[in-house]
C-alpha cells in the first residue's frame, strides 16, 4: 500500500526543516547522486516553462540515477521508495531554486 501524499510530503519537509541554506549537504554526501538531481530539475524547469514532454522524460531519467545512487548506499535494503522519493523532492526544490534565480542561475 502506497503511502498517502500529504503523509509523504510531512516527511520530506522534515528532512530539510533547519538546514541553513548555503548547506549542500548531497553533494558532500554523494556527488554523483547530486549532479543527476541538478541535470533533473534543469530538464524539469525547462519541462514546465516550454511544455516540453521529452524535458520531462530526461527529468524523469535523471531522477530515478539519482535515486538509484542514493539507493545504492543503503546496501541491500528493501525500501526502495524512499531513496526515489527523497530524490525527487531534491528535483523539485533544485528546480524551485532554479526557477526562482531565473534562466541565468
Amino acid at each position: 500500500m502506497m503511502n498517502d501524499i500529504h503523509a509523504m510530503r510531512n516527511i520530506n519537509r522534515n528532512l530539510f526543516e533547519g538546514v541553513p541554506a548555503t548547506a549542500n549537504a548531497l553533494d558532500e554526501y554523494d556527488s554523483d547522486a547530486a549532479q543527476s538531481v541538478r541535470e533533473a530539475a534543469q530538464h524539469l524547469v525547462t519541462a514546465r516553462r516550454d511544455n516540453d514532454p521529452e524535458a520531462l522524460v530526461e527529468a524523469s531519467n535523471a531522477t530515478f540515477r539519482a535515486a538509484g545512487i542514493l539507493a545504492s548506499q543503503g546496501g541491500s535494503s528493501v525500501y526502495v521508495r524512499f531513496p526515489i522519493m527523497v530524490a525527487a523532492r531534491l528535483v523539485e526544490l533544485e528546480a524551485a531554486l532554479l526557477a526562482v534565480k531565473g534562466p541565468d542561475a
